[in-house]
């Protein structure tokens, strides 16, 4: 009897193959499309959730205002006559702001090196001059001026030269072969407040902040990018980078963590009490940071960072941001757009479920001839049932295969779309599963309703 089932399915199948086809093809897209949509709102959910929790949003940044900004506001009394600069002095605002929980600075930087790719590319550029053996440009008539230039670049590439082969001689200086490497100069705290911990070395601290030392602590994909090929990258501990400017100290190897600062390296902030200030970040861009236990105090703490700042330094002197704000607004615009192409995407998936079951239901109808036959030898309502329900099952399984291949470029292109990274393959698959058991469900419906006929009715039948 299993066997008989089986051949009328197969035959039934051929000889309806564009209809199956496209049956199989109607539920792959369905399928596909509401996977898509689900995997995105989870993800959507899933990023925004973790974007919320990280210290970056449960901060306020303090900033001296833009010059831009400056020129379009109505002059205001100072409380001296000096530019406005942040030092890490002015940190001490926490202590009065109960909210806060770490303070620190925070301001990009570059490392660049000094090796001899780069020599000889300054070299064929001229600092001071053409290239050799390029004319002068249009009015460099003084040939004295040039050769003093000339002379001057000499100079300094000798030098250059003189440097890079001490170093050289010397196993515990790094010449790193790539040009450069980005990072942050920051204050202690920074590791506190983004649970930043040394998996060899240490990390810098207070103390080291004024020692004429420069110290680095390297990321885990940075100090594997800087190390030797084969060599374990805890023998970077105390050794010294060779940079375009100075020489930097590796004190500390950061644990994985899996984030962008895996590739970042970070030191001191060279404008702390000091006042020196590195040659890419001065004083007017300082960034002063003040994490926040609970975001919802946020506002409150603001309030009591500004009435410390205009006390020391006057309205309208700097600016204090909360990148909350802005993220939650963006969270709440992703989510929206989530939920709006979940429902266009499962009112698709419903729609197609239901022209699907409507054609399957034709289709039965057309076979009540053959569960006539069936019934007249010996088959029961449940194996008529089994009959159609593996149909059912079969196109609902080929269609989901088929949808799985149509939601992974989907789903990548909608979440690139919202400028979401890609997202785990196991929300597409939840979506897959979901929308096929919904399809399955509207399948089967036409086996329960024919499955009931009776056999004399349904040796009757013409088709």
């Amino acid at each position: 009897m299993a066997k008989e089932a089986f051949l009328i399915i197969k035959r039934r199948f051929i000889n309806r193959l564009l209809e199956s086809g496209l049956l199989i093809l109607a539920v792959a897209l369905g399928v596909g499309a509401a996977a898509s949509g689900l995997s995105l709102l989870l993800h959507t959910n899933n990023y925004s959730k973790e974007m919320l929790s990280s210290t970056s949003y449960r901060e306020l940044v303090v900033t001296t205002k833009d010059k831009a900004e400056d020129m379009e506001t109505p002059v205001v009394l100072k409380s001296n006559g000096d530019e406005v600069i942040l030092t890490s002095l002015d940190l001490t605002a926490a202590e009065l702001v109960p909210q806060v929980s770490y303070a620190y600075i925070s301001n990009r930087d570059r490392m660049r090196f000094l090796n001899q790719e780069m020599i000889e590319r300054m070299n064929q550029g001229g600092a001071g001059g053409p290239p050799p053996g390029e004319a002068p440009r249009e009015g460099e008539n003084s040939s004295e001026k040039d050769t003093d230039l000339d002379g001057e670049r000499d100079t300094r590439f000798q030098e250059m030269q003189e440097t890079m082969e001490e170093a050289a001689s010397n196993p515990e200086i790094i010449l790193p072969e790539i040009d450069e490497l980005s990072g942050l100069e920051i204050t202690p705290q920074y590791f506190d407040a983004h649970n930043l911990n040394a998996e060899y070395g240490s990390l810098f601290t207070e103390k080291d902040m004024s020692s004429i030392t420069r110290f680095v602590v390297l990321g885990v994909n940075t100090a594997e990018l800087i190390s030797e090929e084969g060599s374990d990258i805890s023998t970077l501990i105390g050794r010294k980078i060779l940079s375009f400017n100075t020489y930097y100290t590796i004190v500390g190897i950061l644990e994985e963590q899996g984030s962008s600062a895996d590739d970042l390296y970070f030191t001191p902030d060279t404008g702390n009490v000091g006042g020196g200030f590195n040659q890419f970040n001065s004083g007017s861009n300082r960034q002063l940071r003040f994490t926040v236990t609970d975001p919802a105090e946020l506002d409150e703490a603001s309030a009591l960072l500004k009435s410390w700042f205009e006390k020391s330094y006057g309205d309208g002197e700097f600016v204090i941001s909360n990148p909350r704000a802005e993220a939650e607004r963006l969270v709440n615009r992703n989510r929206g757009i989530s939920y709006l192409i979940l429902f266009l995407s499962f009112a698709g998936l419903f729609i197609a479920s239901v022209n699907i079951s409507h054609i399957l239901m034709s289709r039965t109808l057309r076979m009540k001839k053959h569960v006539g036959i069936l019934k007249a030898l010996g088959a029961s309502n449940n194996e008529v049932l089994k009959l159609f329900t593996s149909e059912a099952l079969g196109i609902t399984l080929l269609g989901g295969v088929l949808g799985t291949i149509i939601a992974f470029p989907l789903s990548n292109a909608m979440e690139t779309a919202m400028g979401l990274d890609q997202g785990s393959w196991l929300f597409i698959l939840a979506g897959v599963i979901l929308s096929s058991i919904m399809t399955f469900a509207f399948s089967i419906i036409p086996s329960f309703q024919n499955s009931g006929f009776e056999a004399a009715e349904a040796m009757r039948t013409a088709g």
